[in-house]
């Protein structure tokens, strides 16, 4: 039986360790330009999450079905996870590697996160979601019409972005829809629904950064702008002219925010 978690690993493994998580529906593909780029100071592992893969082969023989409960999930990560790495998660993955960091920070040396909020939704003393209806009129649309659903999504997350026709063309390729689990689908938007991790952000007591993009129209910058003072820990940097994807619409500005947060804080 395979693991229900796929990875690749880059870079000497010798090197202080980064452990990647994509966002939902999205194959750990999107982010290996990023990856292979940290990879040459750091050994990187690049995690899909439950049910999204690229690989006809890793699904067939998966006979572990995609499961999106936090915990979970949460132990599923850990467990293909480089001991005592950085952590740095796109979107959902930064919601996720967020819960980790705070539950298990054992686990966990520091956390960046791109593109990701402590909540995904609008709730009680949180204006700055997806408005509940048209979040589960997106997971309508997923439920019946899996593909279209997906490409939805790259159009939504692209938007804003200064070369989004390119980056439309860059994305389409990378969906899952050859080997699409419409299971991991439902799964992962039913815990983006319900995913509320403001608790585990206050208390997150190692490093963290948070990569926002200015034109991102999923996720806003002001999630975390206006609550500058949420974490200690915390810093925030809210990247101009880019949508929901700094890392593929301007990646080595990217690739030095990373740099150098773990460098500051690998002393």
């Amino acid at each position: 039986m395979r693991r229900p978690i796929e990875t690749e690993q880059l870079g000497d493994s010798t090197n202080p360790a980064i452990f990647m998580v994509p966002g939902w529906g999205m194959p750990k593909e999107t982010m290996r330009p990023l990856a292979e780029r940290l990879s040459s100071r750091f050994y990187v592992v690049l995690a899909n999450l439950p049910g999204v893969s690229l690989d006809e082969s890793w699904i067939s023989r998966t006979r572990i079905g995609p499961n999106y409960d936090i915990d979970a999930l949460s132990e599923q990560l850990i467990a293909v996870a480089p001991k005592h790495c950085w952590w740095i998660g796109w979107s959902l993955g930064g919601m996720v590697s967020a819960y980790v960091a705070a539950r298990r920070s054992s686990c966990v040396k520091g956390l960046i996160t791109l593109s990701a909020s402590p909540s995904f939704l609008q709730r009680e003393g949180w204006p700055h979601g997806m408005e509940v209806s048209l979040f589960d009129d997106f997971a309508t649309l997923t439920a019946n019409q899996p593909e279209q659903g997906l490409k939805r999504f790259v159009m939504l997350q692209t938007k804003g972005a200064a070369n989004e026709r390119t980056l439309v063309k860059q994305l389409q390729p990378l969906l899952p829809t050859s080997t699409l689990n419409k299971a991991a689908l439902v799964g992962g938007l039913r815990l983006l629904r319900t995913l509320d991790v403001r608790r585990e952000w206050s208390l997150l007591d190692r490093p963290n950064l948070h990569i926002l993009g200015q034109c991102d129209g999923l996720v806003s910058y002001q999630t975390l702008t206006t609550q500058a003072d949420v974490n200690p820990h915390q810093e925030v940097i809210v990247m101009p002219d880019v949508a929901h994807q700094s890392f593929m619409e301007n990646e080595s500005v990217c690739l030095r925010h990373i740099e150098q947060f773990i460098d500051a804080n690998s002393l």
